[in-house]
C-alpha cells in the first residue's frame, strides 16, 4: 500500500467516526423548508481546518448569489476541535515531503460526505447542493452525485 493510500485510509477512519454527528445536521439541512430565494447550499471545505475545527462550512445562496443563513443548523455544521490531530498530518509530511495532505484528506471527505448526504435523505432534496474546496473550479453535486464546473 503506498503512503498516499494509507494516508487516505485513515483519514477516512477519522471521518467515520464523524458519521453519527454529520448526518442528523444533514437531515435537517434536507428537510428544511427554504425561503423561496434560497436555490443552493453550497458547502466548502477549508482544507487547512482539518486540524482544528470541522473543515466544511454551509452557505445558503440566493437568487441574487448572497449568502444568507436561512436555516436553524449551525452554519460551521459540527462543533469539533478538528477531525484528526496536527500531528497526523505531520507524520505523513515526514515521511513524504511530496505528499499533499490537504489535497487527499480533502478528496476524502468530500467522498464520505456524499455517502452521508445520501444516507440523510439527501437524493429527494428539491434544491441544489454541491460541495467544493474553497476557491476550486470544480464541485461535486451532492443530488446528482457528479462533478462540474462551478457557475
Amino acid at each position: 500500500m503506498s503512503i498516499e493510500q494509507e494516508f487516505t485510509e485513515k483519514v477516512g477512519g477519522y471521518l467515520d467516526n464523524l458519521t453519527d454527528k454529520l448526518q442528523p445536521v444533514l437531515k435537517q439541512l434536507i428537510e428544511h423548508d427554504y425561503p423561496q430565494e434560497v436555490v443552493t447550499l453550497a458547502f466548502e471545505i477549508f482544507a487547512d481546518s482539518f486540524s482544528s475545527q470541522f473543515p466544511v462550512r454551509v452557505f445558503f445562496m440566493d437568487i441574487d448569489g448572497k449568502a444568507t443563513y436561512a436555516s436553524p443548523v449551525n452554519p460551521h455544521l459540527l462543533d469539533i476541535d478538528h477531525v484528526y490531530p496536527d500531528e497526523f498530518e505531520e507524520e505523513y509530511i515526514e515521511k513524504d515531503e511530496d505528499l499533499d495532505p490537504w489535497q487527499i484528506a480533502t478528496n476524502a471527505l468530500i467522498e464520505w460526505f456524499s455517502k452521508c448526504w445520501i444516507a440523510a435523505g439527501g437524493q429527494s432534496f428539491k434544491l441544489n447542493a454541491n460541495i467544493a474546496p474553497h476557491d476550486s473550479h470544480y464541485e461535486f453535486n451532492l443530488v446528482e452525485c457528479q462533478w462540474q464546473e462551478r457557475c
